[in-house]
């Protein structure tokens, strides 16, 4: 249903997107991203649109396994914050994790490979709001780009993220976009003044519980793909874009426990760049659930060979024309558990020598991530899966010159939680050299982005410019408890 309603609009895109690249004299072949992190051919795409579904979100998680291999950190949490959300993945030891079933509005379940990731209504644009209970809500509901936040002047009139960071001073109304569009301080406030009025505080203090709240609603997403999967958030390093990520980044690691943040260069950009980086690729899976003690390796190993080939068949299709790259994994858990793990088959034939090395490998991995085995127990195999990628050649981000150290360019008020006004020094991030250090409190403006240094957080440019951030230990997010109920639209407070 899916595939069907949406393959008109992906052929027009299509086709238009190929004239105006014609009238560019712009000959050559080009690709769209798909939802599995891969490439495939804009005709393909045409005929295949399910598969491009979550294509943007995609490449963010792409970028951000690319900038933590590049920091030296192969366990990052990617937090994609953009305009009307955000979009948080997990690379877990520099492999992203991947789905084969998405859930679309009105319960419409979608199976294809997508790369896993979770997705929440908190966006530049996300509106605050008070329920009919008195509490403080923020999202999913956005003011968009027409009209926007408030101080777009465009029409908004109800307080949202942004208004709350311009009226914290964390935004510089001249310099938005760089100076495209001057945001209007006193309309931000004026929107907040009605939410503060509301819960009988001032705006400033109305400003600073709607900026907590929605980074407790990003941390609750990030416990979700960590922490009730037994994963420990402190062993990974946080990777924030999109235009608003770095503004937010280092409360949001406080509250989650990571002790490093990674801020690439144009931060709203990186999905962009992440599709770029993307190989060609397919995937196919095969859900067949097997218990460890009845196995048979002939029918195991007779339709991976039928996946394989049809796998490499349709790489070929979309237009690679070397020798792939093939991956086996099977998706494992003890019997009785509710997840499972994903680990590689060994190459060549599947016997029953094979599935009894895979059997080991799925002990040893347990045991690493969990610090246990159960040698005895059961194990159950729910899902085999293929991975047939051809390589292209990516971007790679220049080292840069030396440059003498940086210096603000202005100084600015900045509200902070409990700490109040303090004067914030202003950097361009042009100016930010090599193996520069920086000391919160600080702002760095570029033009897609603003970052936030804390007090406390210490921020230093690596060769490349990704800024690495080691947040300071005091907190600065409200003490909010974390929610047992799963929503990660809203929180309260």
């Amino acid at each position: 249903m899916a595939d069907a309603y949406i393959r008109p609009l992906v052929s027009r895109f299509v086709d238009q997107m190929q004239t105006r690249l014609t009238n560019f004299c712009y000959t050559k072949p080009w690709a769209l991203m798909k939802s599995n992190g891969g490439q495939l051919l804009s005709g393909t795409a045409a005929q295949r649109p399910v598969q491009t579904l979550l294509s943007g979100q995609s490449g963010g998680v792409i970028a951000g396994q690319y900038y933590g291999d590049l920091a030296g950190d192969k366990n990052v949490i990617t937090c994609d914050m953009g305009g009307t959300s955000t979009d948080v993945g997990v690379v877990i030891d520099g492999h992203i994790d991947y789905t084969t079933e998405w859930e679309l509005e009105f319960s419409l379940p979608v199976s294809a490979p997508f790369i896993e990731m979770t997705t929440m209504g908190a966006g530049g644009g996300s509106i605050a709001w008070i329920d009919k209970g008195g509490f403080l809500k923020v999202g999913p509901q956005s003011a968009g780009a027409q009209p926007g936040p408030a101080c777009y002047g465009l029409g908004g009139t109800e307080p949202t993220i942004t208004d709350a960071n311009v009226v914290l001073g964390r935004l510089n109304p001249d310099n938005f976009l760089g100076g495209e569009l001057v945001l209007e301080a006193s309309r931000a406030l004026e929107a907040i003044c009605t939410i503060a009025s509301k819960l009988g505080l001032e705006a400033d203090q109305a400003a600073q519980a709607i900026i907590e709240l929605a980074n407790e609603n990003i941390a609750e997403a990030m416990r979700q793909l960590t922490v009730r999967r037994g994963l420990d958030p402190r062993e990974f390093t946080l990777v924030a874009f999109g235009g608003a990520g770095p503004l937010h980044a280092t409360a949001i690691a406080r509250a989650v426990g990571v002790h490093r943040v990674i801020i690439p260069p144009h931060p709203g950009l990186s999905s962009a760049f992440g599709a770029l980086l993307a190989d060609m690729r397919v995937d196919k899976t095969w859900t067949y659930i097997v218990r460890s003690d009845n196995l048979n390796a002939p029918i195991i190993d007779k339709r991976i060979q039928e996946l394989e080939k049809e796998a490499v068949a349709e790489l070929s299709e979309e237009g690679f024309a070397g020798t792939p790259t093939v991956r086996r994994s099977s998706n494992m858990r003890y019997l009785g558990q509710n997840f499972e793990e994903e680990v590689d088959i060994p190459p060549g034939p599947i016997d029953d020598e094979t599935l009894a090395t895979l059997i080991e490998a799925f002990h040893a991995h347990h045991e690493e991530m969990y610090g246990y085995r159960i040698p005895w127990e059961v194990i159950e195999m729910v899902r085999f899966n293929l991975t047939v990628s051809g390589t292209a050649p990516g971007p790679t981000l220049p080292i840069l010159p030396p440059s003498p150290a940086a210096e603000p360019s202005i100084t600015r008020d900045v509200t902070f939680s409990d700490l109040g006004v303090l004067p914030c020094p202003v950097y361009q991030r042009e100016s930010l050299g090599p193996n520069q250090v920086l000391e919160g409190p600080a702002i760095i403006e570029e033009l897609d982005s603003t970052t936030l240094l804390h007090p406390g957080d210490r921020l230093t440019s690596s060769l490349q410019g990704l800024a690495l951030i080691e947040p300071s230990a005091t907190t600065t997010i409200g003490q909010i408890p974390d929610s047992s109920n799963g929503h990660q639209e809203t929180s309260s407070l």
